[in-house]
């Protein structure tokens, strides 16, 4: 069984909040815009992507060593 990555999970979702803090003050036009909504397209892809194989493969979030994974 695969174990589920919190450490990810929060990576991304730190990112995710960088990019949707930094949109308000670099976007000034359609083409900036855009390419702000593709990058969290992806990041959001891949917290999908996470969430499905951990519910398929029936993972829990792991502790070892102070490590959540």
């Amino acid at each position: 069984m695969a174990s589920f990555d919190v450490g990810l999970v929060h990576r991304l979702a730190e990112q995710l909040e960088g990019l949707a803090q930094g949109m308000k003050q670099r976007v000034n036009s359609p083409d900036e815009l855009q390419d702000d909504v593709n990058r969290m397209t992806s990041i959001l892809n891949s917290l999908q992507t996470l969430a499905k194989e951990a519910k398929n493969s029936g993972s829990n979030p792991m502790v070892h060593e102070n490590d959540v994974r």
